[in-house]
């Protein structure tokens, strides 16, 4: 049995992907309860109806709230449990109804008494479970999905109690808050042409009042600007506009950006056609005006699927001479190519009467649904009016959507409700398929099938459990009316990670390079890996940054970088110049670019720890943490674009004015070093392999200030694009 349970407990980074739109609060439907295992495995609960003396207490989700589950060992033979190996909260389907809602826990009880606890996080193991762990020694580090009802992660475990409190449970009863967690917001990013006028939503002062929109789900909404209230009174001209959704992407996968109407000072302007796409993974955005973009970014998509004649800029500049107000709205939606079709096959069991989503003469009254998105429908047949008055068993019948794997590709069937002669009949699960690629279809009674279709599909991620008949026949023996009620969900397809491969032993062998990294707030830089102004340029060997026009600024200084040639210590450095780093008072990124592998870290081969910085020779302060969603390794000290990370993990008072060094020790290679080798600041022969756009324009360029590209978003060191939004003087939500 523990051996069967113990897959249960790792967190494994199993994410099936599929997120349909959560339901409307009082549609929710579904159940929480307390995972549980006693030191020595003897008492168990998994809320998988094995038969026990433990008392359960579950409790019935029906939206956001508070609610209460735990468990009762007084009826066991020990009438205790004793000792714990693992505790967590968990939600049957909550990936499904609930994608992105979050857990946080009021209070933990041990025998009717309160113990204390620390903050956890909420994820999923196999993208169905909604889960946090309360007592997990098996996680070693946040799984890639963790969330958390105020957006931070970096404070929380997978070991939030005391083990020693639960030595001998009677009861245990852990009262939580469900929530959506991190708002789903919809704004309006802007900037005028002299830069004069920004708005990120990112709680800058401003005189810009924003209209901003909470999405629920699909539907439309409106975002906008008024400048009436500012200096000017006016904003002057358009360097840059688009529609952002703050955690579109994590809480609303797939979904499009379909612009209907854009208002200049209350009067329509003309508009082409958009794509949707996402910078960073999490921000949902859809470019207006965005010079910088060169072509279609990978993830471009499109609610109607052609990006064929999208594009990054779709008004005219000429519009946005003066602009006291703009105001855009547009539907959030799945994908969505055209309304369909819903209908019951029925053939009964003579195939006298049978019914295919065409127009009968047999007397058969049909109740078909137009089906226009996500939704709930319902379909029907009436026999009463046939020859003998009603069907005679059957032989075949299914759900179809007419051309559903064309118009609503991804979708789902999840039947709530099947009623013959108008009573509730039991059905079991199902799953949704197609047998020619246009027909979306569920079947309900179909003995031709022996095994489940390659392209099965369910709206919770798992067809293990779904079958071809999920009515019994003998509820069919005599037919007057058929009706069924059913959720049509968007799931969209499952992303699949580009698996690194690299040879491990040579990997371990080689020599690789640290640089050293920054970025203050008004973006006085130095990074490795910009294909602008990183280790092949002549910025390279200065802090780079910005004049009021957005012009270059050379703001002097000077680097010490690391060859690590093994196992050993090292540091990397930058000795100020007369400009320091201007009048900047705070960073926005501090750390240390590696070409080092990530998979050698996340397959703990090799250790980066005992990192610590010093600002002008004075005390070091140490915080490990060391980014590889890139392609290589990078050593973060402050990073605003990673909540696991943030602004205050480096404790400064004031601006370095002399210089500052990071130290770090790495071991696992195969070689030790005799002694570091520090170097200045000539390039590598090779820098990493990213992609990071180019500009020659004048005046504002895309590498200064971080550019706008692919639609915003430039990565500073990590090696990866996608980790800030282009603002001379604001920040982008973290993650």
């Amino acid at each position: 049995m523990k051996r069967k349970l113990l897959s249960l407990l790792i967190a494994a980074v199993l994410l099936i992907g599929i997120a349909p739109t959560v339901l409307a609060a009082e549609e929710v439907q579904d159940e929480a309860y307390l995972m549980y295992a006693d030191a020595g495995w003897k008492y168990q609960y998994w809320n998988d109806g094995s038969e026990s003396d433990i008392v359960a207490t579950k409790a019935t989700i029906t939206g956001a709230g508070t609610y209460t589950v735990g468990l009762d060992f007084s009826k066991t033979e020990d009438k205790v449990a004793s000792g714990l190996a693992f505790t967590a909260i968990g939600i049957v389907n909550g990936e499904t109804t609930m994608p992105g809602w979050c857990i946080e826990i009021k209070s933990i009880r041990i025998n009717g008494e309160e113990i204390e606890f620390s903050k956890g996080y909420t994820s999923s193991d196999d993208g169905v479970v909604t889960r946090m762990n309360v007592y997990n020694e098996w996680v070693t580090e946040l799984p890639e999905d963790a969330r958390s009802y105020d957006g931070k992660i970096s404070d929380t475990s997978p070991v939030i109690v005391d083990k020693e409190d639960f030595a001998e449970v009677t009861t245990v009863e852990i009262m939580f808050e469900l929530s959506e967690g991190m708002p789903v917001e919809a704004f309006l990013m802007y900037a005028d042409a002299n830069w004069t006028y920004q708005y990120w939503n990112d709680g800058a002062e401003s005189d810009i009042v924003a209209t901003k929109a909470t999405i629920k789900g699909a539907g439309e909404y409106t975002v906008g600007l008024d400048f009436s209230n500012t200096a000017d009174k006016a904003a002057s001209g358009l360097a840059f506009a688009a529609v952002g959704i703050n955690n579109g992407e994590t809480a609303r996968s797939g979904y499009c950006i379909t612009i209907s109407s854009i208002k200049i000072n209350g009067k329509d302007i003309e508009f082409t056609k958009g794509y949707t796409s996402s910078d960073d993974g999490i921000v949902t955005r859809m470019n207006i005006y965005n010079e910088w973009v060169a072509e279609l970014p990978e993830d471009a998509r499109s609610s109607d699927g052609d990006t064929t004649d999208a594009s990054w800029i779709i008004v005219d500049k000429e519009l946005f001479d003066s602009v006291k107000t703009i105001e855009v709205t547009f539907r959030y939606a799945p994908p969505y190519f055209g309304p369909d079709t819903a209908f019951i096959m029925y053939a009964d069991s003579a195939w006298g009467l049978q019914y295919w989503g065409e127009p009968v003469d047999t007397g058969i009254i049909t109740t078909d649904a137009a089906v226009e998105g996500e939704g709930n429908y319902t379909v029907a047949l009436d026999f009463t009016e046939t020859a003998d008055g009603k069907a005679a068993d059957v032989a075949f019948a299914a759900l179809g959507i007419l051309t559903g794997e064309q118009t609503h590709p991804g979708y789902t069937i999840k039947i709530k409700s099947f009623k013959i002669n108008g009573a509730d009949v039991p059905f079991t699960k199902g799953y949704t398929s197609t047998d020619e690629g246009v027909v979306t279809r569920m079947n309900i009674f179909n003995e031709w099938v022996t095994e489940l279709p390659k392209d099965a599909r369910s709206y919770d991620g798992k067809v293990d459990d779904s079958g071809w008949i999920i009515v019994d026949k003998t509820a069919f023996t005599d037919v007057e009316t058929i009706e069924i009620n059913f959720d049509y969900i968007y799931a969209p397809p499952e992303k699949v990670e580009e698996v690194v491969e690299i040879d491990i032993e040579a990997a371990l062998a080689a020599d690789y390079d640290a640089y050293f990294g920054v970025q203050t707030t008004s973006y006085i830089f130095r990074n490795a890996w910009s294909d602008s102004y990183g280790i092949e340029t002549a910025n390279w060997t200065h802090l780079t940054g910005w004049d009021a026009d957005g012009n270059e600024v050379d703001y002097g200084g000077s680097f010490t970088d690391a060859k690590i040639i093994g196992n050993g210590t090292y540091t990397v450095s930058v000795t100020l110049g007369d400009m320091g780093f201007g009048t900047d008072e705070a960073f926005r990124m501090l750390f240390a670019s590696t070409n080092i592998p990530s998979k050698l870290i996340d397959d703990g081969l090799v250790k980066i720890e005992n990192v610590s910085v010093s600002f002008d020779g004075g005390k070091a302060a140490e915080f490990t943490y060391v980014d590889t969603k890139g392609d290589y390794a990078q050593i973060a000290l402050i990073n605003e674009y990673n909540a696991e990370v943030g602004v205050e993990t480096v404790a400064y008072s004031a601006m370095p004015k002399t210089g500052i060094e990071i130290t770090f020790t790495i071991s696992g290679l195969t070689k030790d070093a005799d002694a570091p080798e520090a170097t200045a600041t000539p390039a590598p022969t090779q820098a990493p392999a990213v992609e990071e756009p180019d500009s020659e324009k004048d005046g504002l360029s895309t590498g200064a200030i971080v550019a706008i590209v692919v639609g915003g978003v430039v990565a500073i060191g990590g090696g990866s694009a996608g980790a800030m939004v282009l603002k001379k003087k604001s920040k982008k939500s973290p993650k």
